[in-house]
């Protein structure tokens, strides 16, 4: 009997550097952590030398927008906490 294929997408084996400094955080916070950075992990898994290799260039570079637009997210996420924490 031969093993079919998985639809399922791994889970990350290795802690990234952004999800690693997550743990510490409280509940929510590190949940919102831990999802860009498998977001993050997606993108970077559809742009790799190594993934798709039908991706044409437009989708390249719609993958490196969508990636930049992450990272201000997150930046803008933590500011935002960092205030409402100041404030409160």
């Amino acid at each position: 009997m031969t093993r079919q294929p998985s639809n399922l997408l791994p889970f990350p084996s290795n802690a990234r550097s952004g999800y690693s400094a997550a743990v510490s955080l409280p509940g929510p916070l590190a949940d919102a952590e831990m999802r860009a950075e498998m977001i993050r992990g997606l993108l970077c898994q559809l742009t790799d030398k190594g993934g798709a290799q039908t991706l044409d260039l437009r989708a390249h570079l719609l993958s490196y927008a969508a990636q930049e637009l992450l990272n201000e997210m997150v930046v803008l996420y933590r500011r935002a906490l960092g205030a409402s924490a100041a404030q409160g």
